[in-house]
């Protein structure tokens, strides 16, 4: 069985397909390119899953993914190959190369970067290697992922009504904190938010509609909105949404290092920042996915896959291979919400079929 070291204990990590628990034992795999430059053995029949984690920067649940799969996977007594994108496209394409040479039987990945997507696709469509992708739609891949229209709007009509609820819909800034490089995903999340905003507090001024590249990535975001800031002086009530809480938590932070902090609210997408001890205070929720838990969807695929028989391919979010119902909660219900190793847990005991949705959310 191919594995590259990963130097952490696996968590518990059976995620909606079986009430029993699940110990994943020993250490599991992430490694670089460069790890990988050997040659494999003979294929022995074993059905093999490659699985590449995004590799961003503070998204804990990328690497948790990571651990779920594997212990699916040992779970099915299949062989899993585990790789990090590093939220690289010349890393992903990469390991596009590495997974054909191990010779998988099929791909799940996360590609926080997609313009290298369709050079990746038609790797993977020469081997005649099936490939499952997360929340970034891309033809010809099952596409798991949350519902993304309906998590932009919803976070945006919550936001939406805060603002009307606190300052009488007297907006001076919607900034939105994009990342282009997503496509649709971008335009529903964050163009969606926006809407929402728009219909809620109808009289907000289509110039206070401001956006800026964040990339989906904290960093980047923290350093290009400032020059939003400098480019409005006067705002003092402002919004921000995004592409996902990183994105939309760079605004905010930058916001506080610039003592624009007094009156700004922020709601997110993907629940990344807003469950534990550091949660920004101005971001005031999120839509929460539960992406630790989207290989449980990708190895229903997987399992129709390997007995030989594959269900027909849906690639987009609109017609989803499984789609995941979006959660929006307040910062204070999130507090309530256990910590993204705790939910893993929980789910491992959970009756078979049970969603975090429906643990967390339905009440």
């Amino acid at each position: 069985m191919t594995h590259f070291t990963r130097g952490r204990l696996a968590r518990l990590g059976l995620v909606g397909v079986a009430a029993a628990s699940l110990l994943l034992a020993g250490c599991s795999t992430v490694g670089s390119t460069s790890d990988a430059g050997s040659s494999d053995a003979a294929d022995d029949g074993t059905f093999t899953v490659g699985f590449a984690v995004g590799g961003q920067p503070d998204a804990d649940w990328q690497d948790l993914q990571g651990d779920v799969a594997k212990g699916l996977a040992d779970q099915r007594g299949w062989d899993f190959v585990e790789l990090s994108n590093d939220n690289s496209e010349a890393t992903a394409t990469k390991n596009a190369d590495i997974f054909i040479q191990k010779g998988v039987d099929m791909v799940m990945m996360f590609n926080g970067q997609p313009s290298a997507n369709p050079v990746i696709a038609k790797k993977y469509a020469d081997a005649g290697i099936p490939v499952v992708t997360f929340d970034i739609a891309q033809p010809g891949w099952y596409f798991v992922g949350v519902d993304n229209a309906a998590a932009g709007t919803d976070g945006g009509t919550a936001l939406g009504e805060l603002a009307k609820e606190k300052w009488d819909c007297k907006v001076d800034l919607v900034i939105e904190a994009e990342g282009t490089a997503a496509g649709q995903i971008n335009t529903w999340r964050t163009g969606n938010a926006a809407d929402a905003i728009g219909t809620v507090c109808p009289d907000i001024p289509e110039e206070n509609y401001v956006k800026y590249e964040a990339d989906g990535n904290l960093t980047t975001s923290l350093a290009n909105a400032p020059g939003v800031f400098a480019a409005h002086p006067d705002a003092k009530n402002i919004l921000v949404v995004g592409l996902n809480d990183q994105a939309v938590v760079g605004a905010l932070q930058a916001a506080t290092q610039l003592g624009r902090d007094g009156s700004i609210m922020g709601w997110g997408q993907d629940g990344g920042l807003i469950t534990g001890p550091n949660v920004d205070p101005n971001l005031v929720g999120s839509v929460m996915y539960f992406l630790e838990g989207y290989p449980a969807s990708a190895f229903e695929i997987a399992d129709e896959i390997a007995a030989g028989n594959p269900p027909a391919v849906k690639d987009t979010g609109d017609d989803a291979a499984a789609s995941v119902k979006p959660c929006a909660v307040t910062a204070a219900e999130a507090a309530a919400i256990p910590d993204i190793n705790e939910r893993v847990k929980e789910l491992a005991s959970a009756p078979k079929g049970t969603s975090e949705y429906d643990l967390y959310c339905k009440s």
